[in-house]
């Protein structure tokens, strides 16, 4: 079983998602559960945050 963290890559490899299209995907109910973990995968270097597109996206991308 994969866990979110995982699904999440999976989804923003597919293409950069806002945060609810994240929720959405990956079936996080609670906003700020979905950012918390976004913004530990952004400190771990995983993903990063466009602030001009507002979406968020794989960090190699």
């Amino acid at each position: 079983m994969q866990t979110d963290r995982q699904r999440i890559l999976e989804a923003l490899g597919e293409k950069p998602l806002k945060v609810f299209e994240v929720m959405k995907r990956v079936n996080i109910r609670s906003q700020d559960d979905c950012q918390s973990l976004l913004l530990k995968m952004r400190d771990d270097g995983a993903v990063r945050f466009d602030i001009h597109k507002g979406v968020w996206q794989l960090a190699c991308v």
